[in-house]
């Protein structure tokens, strides 16, 4: 046997919660080093598809790594002071992607940052 049922336009005397789930940014980061000097560059990808990107010029000559790092310091920065917090990173770099997963260690302790209070 089969029941009837009946469709009802009707809702409760009950507030109604719409939870609406965006996906997160993507935030891509690069450095270079060359003999005219270190740039870096981000660029995000909001949850809505708009692509913003950014480049700078570093004013000191620095290795690779170390420009990817900048690049990388660089956006997260940039998402700090937007209050984007929902945030997935993407780099080419495996050293600083392989640091920023706890994967790798700082071996050197001129690389650890010096904390003055």
């Amino acid at each position: 046997m089969l029941a009837e049922w009946e469709v009802s336009d009707d809702l409760p005397d009950e507030d109604v919660l719409v939870i609406e789930i965006t996906p997160p940014w993507k935030m891509y980061f690069d450095g270079a080093s060359h003999k005219e000097g270190t740039d870096a560059g981000v660029v995000f990808v909001t949850s809505e598809g708009e692509v913003l990107a950014y480049s700078f010029t570093l004013m000191q000559n620095y290795s690779n790594n170390v420009a990817e790092y900048q690049a990388l310091i660089f956006g997260l920065e940039m998402t700090v002071d937007i209050k984007q917090q929902d945030l997935k990173v993407y780099g080419d770099s495996q050293p600083v992607v392989n640091q920023l997963l706890g994967l790798y260690e700082v071996k050197k302790p001129e690389l650890f940052p010096i904390i003055t209070m």
